[in-house]
């Protein structure tokens, strides 16, 4: 497709879009785009963990001590990394005593197996239980594919998840679980400690990368205008 002609320094040009090519930017545009925006969204999600962790460093009263029982079935939140090993963060239920619901509690994190196909078998303890739980916020990762829980082989629990959802997880075992989302910082159980990494380095760091996925997305298109520009030789050579 061929857009008017116009002007520039004295020399005649036209636009000439081929629908291969345009498509080829369009998508880079969008995509590098879209990828800035999401890293941007990031930065203003550790904007507001910096927030509600020094809210939560003011109030002691987000440690409760209870005691319970755990239920044997549990989940391993996918991806969760620890010093620079890929694992699982391993999510378990708790019920406390004298509750008909279960809290979702964080135990810590789990060194995932060589080989993707296998998935850990965390044990919990057995019998009362008295720990201690710290409320934590619930980060929502973008997750690019379904999540359908696979389980290791020959075994239905734990189930292999890629995010948290409380109402899943309630269809799943068939329970009352409530809303909120549980830290295990003493008792039986405890696995390595939840990475805390810094919010302030994380907001700038996840802005430079929105930054560079702009000027990526900015370069796709000036490219892809001017590789589209054209000289108008027919009217240079009715010139000469």
């Amino acid at each position: 497709m061929i857009i008017k002609n116009f002007s520039l320094y004295g020399r005649r040009y036209f636009l000439k879009l081929e629908l291969g090519q345009s498509l080829i930017f369009i998508i880079i545009f969008s995509l590098c785009t879209l990828l800035a925006i999401w890293q941007w969204n990031r930065a203003e999600e550790s904007r507001l963990l910096e927030t509600q962790k020094n809210e939560q460093a003011e109030l002691s009263a987000n440690q409760i001590q209870l005691s319970g029982s755990w239920l044997e079935k549990s989940f391993l939140l996918d991806n969760r990394t620890h010093k620079g090993k890929v694992g699982y963060y391993h999510l378990a239920l708790f019920k406390p005593e004298g509750s008909l619901n279960y809290l979702l509690v964080n135990l810590g994190w789990l060194k995932a197996p060589i080989l993707r196909s296998d998935i850990p078998s965390p044990m919990l303890p057995s019998g009362p239980q008295t720990i201690t739980l710290q409320n934590i916020p619930i980060s929502i990762p973008v997750v690019w594919s379904s999540d359908h829980w696979p389980s290791p082989q020959g075994k239905q629990w734990p189930k292999r998840i890629q995010s948290i959802d409380i109402e899943r997880f309630q269809l799943a075992t068939k329970l009352t679980i409530e809303a909120d989302y549980w830290q295990l910082i003493a008792g039986k159980g405890k696995l390595s400690e939840l990475y805390k990494s810094s919010p302030y380095l994380n907001k700038h760091k996840h802005l430079g990368y929105a930054m560079q996925w702009l000027l990526i997305a900015i370069a796709a298109l000036m490219v892809g205008i001017f590789s589209a520009i054209k000289i108008d030789e027919t009217i240079d050579n009715n010139n000469s």
